[in-house]
């Protein structure tokens, strides 16, 4: 029994090590990943995230007006009487400030569809520039123009999930374009 033990552990080590080494070695996917999104679009790219910065610090904005509004009630509460006229101020700021979240949220929506057609036009773009290189003798080959399908294929279907997953995660998601003859 002891050595089935160990014998398991070791088993379940193994595969956790080759885990880990998978996950690394796709790393190294990850710059030309970021590399061929950058160069379908750097402006879209750009906005992008120049929109999830602004959009990550409107909750922090909106904490600190709600902690102001907090503080105000407190001190009306602690000394009777009309509430202070900047309360009605920090209750539009706070309204003003859920406002351009949802605003921010649809621009970032827009620049993401905006990259994955971006995106698709620059990998098709690739696969065909590829593929008029390549002699016609090689399209009379079914597996090779089996490959160059899947490729063209892919390059249009991945996009749905970088949408899905969204920039920062696309970066995690490898997408191939090697189409080569044998």
């Amino acid at each position: 029994m002891p050595s089935d033990a160990s014998s398991q552990k070791t088993v379940w080590r193994d595969r956790l090590r080759a885990l880990r080494r998978d996950r690394l070695r796709a790393l190294r996917n990850v710059p030309p990943v970021l590399r061929l999104v950058w160069d379908a679009a750097p402006a879209v790219v750009a906005c992008g995230l120049v929109l999830r910065v602004i959009s990550a610090l409107i909750p922090i904005a909106a904490l600190a007006v709600s902690k102001w509004i907090i503080d105000l009630v407190v001190a009306a509460v602690k000394h009777p009487g009309p509430l202070p006229s900047e309360i009605w101020i920090l209750l539009i700021a706070e309204f003003l400030l859920a406002a351009l979240g949802n605003i921010l949220g649809r621009a970032i929506d827009y620049t993401d569809a905006r990259l994955a057609d971006e995106f698709t036009l620059e990998v098709s773009m690739r696969v065909m520039g590829h593929a008029a290189l390549m002699d016609l003798a090689c399209f009379e080959d079914p597996a090779f123009y089996d490959k160059l399908e899947r490729a063209r294929v892919q390059a249009t279907d991945r996009i749905g999930m970088l949408t899905a997953m969204g920039p920062a995660a696309a970066a995690n998601h490898h997408t191939h374009l090697a189409v080569d003859r044998r």
